[in-house]
């Protein structure tokens, strides 16, 4: 298989030994001096390319300030902590808390931190579909809804909740040809945390075989690991790249919670996906019964509607 990376070998020579990326960036043809930097040549040439400082890092920020106090809500109600902002060192020690003493409330906090509206409205901003139609999509739309991972071992009752093995996301998107991740840090992330882990080239081999796991599409083939490169990001920076490339989580062997989400995105102009009729695999339904019995009473109700009666 061809390794695909002598460009990036040009450009970064000195972070390749250490297998970590720091790619330098140059501006999309047509873009203002303000808008945001991505080298093409190297997203066709390697499937990905990182951009530094892509958003101002409060931005991004306020999609982690707003999943925290998701959980810290449900915290305070079980007496795990007391404060409505907690420090940073508390609120990980609440996670941990929370995981263990009540897994449904903790995986419910998981399920409504997917539906932030911050996080939404960030997937949807014209800096992203600019550089989108940038890197090719004529028409890009998104595939499915965003993603906002927290990941540590201590939060996972198996190891896919936590780290993930070389995969596609191409083969869960079943997507156009040329369809795009924007993979986001909510935090600095190094190798320590669990940088992600790519391999330059590898989208241009096409889908490979692997076996489904978990929901997780793993890959059979064996590759040669140690050209996987590591690529380490700052809050703000956004990882674009092609769901084709291989690609895996790196482990985080710190105590601290490795926080990032990312976003999809298909090109409904791409020849072959007209072709085949837009598929899309993605199956959204709610649960018939309801979840708290006998919940809610007229009583309740009332509470609600009649609380601003004077």
């Amino acid at each position: 298989m061809p390794a695909g990376s002598s460009g990036l070998l040009r450009k970064a020579a000195s972070p390749l030994r250490t297998n970590t990326l720091s790619p330098k960036p140059t501006a999309l043809s047509g873009q203002s001096e303000n808008s945001h930097m991505i080298d093409v040549n190297d997203y066709r040439e390697n499937g990905f390319v990182l951009a530094k400082g892509f958003f101002p890092p409060e931005e991004v920020e306020q999609i982690y300030a707003d999943a925290r106090e998701v959980f810290t809500l449900q915290m305070r109600r079980l007496g795990i902590v007391a404060s409505r902002a907690p420090s940073e060192s508390e609120f990980e020690a609440g996670m941990f808390k929370l995981f263990e003493a009540d897994l449904q409330t903790f995986a419910n906090c998981g399920k409504q931190a997917q539906h932030l509206i911050s996080l939404h409205r960030l997937s949807l901003d014209k800096r992203i579909v600019s550089a989108l139609k940038g890197l090719g999509l004529e028409f890009p739309n998104i595939s499915t809804r965003p993603l906002l991972y927290f990941n540590a071992e201590r939060l996972a009752k198996k190891e896919v909740y936590w780290r993930l093995d070389v995969h596609q996301d191409w083969r869960s998107m079943q997507g156009s040809l040329d369809s795009v991740v924007v993979w986001l840090p909510l935090i600095d992330i190094d190798k320590t945390l669990g940088a992600l882990q790519v391999y330059p080239g590898s989208h241009k081999w096409g889908l490979l075989e692997a076996e489904i796991v978990d929901g997780y599409g793993h890959l059979r083939s064996d590759l040669d690991k140690a050209k996987l490169i590591s690529v380490e990001v700052e809050r703000g920076d956004a990882l674009f790249f092609s769901t084709l490339l291989v690609h895996q989580s790196g482990t985080n062997v710190s105590p601290s919670i490795r926080w990032s989400c990312h976003f999809r995105y298909n090109n409904l102009s791409e020849p072959t996906f007209i072709e085949r009729g837009f598929p899309h695999p993605y199956l959204y339904k709610p649960q018939s019964d309801l979840i708290t019995p006998n919940f809610p009473s007229p009583t309740e109700v009332r509470k609600i509607f009649d609380s601003g009666e004077s």
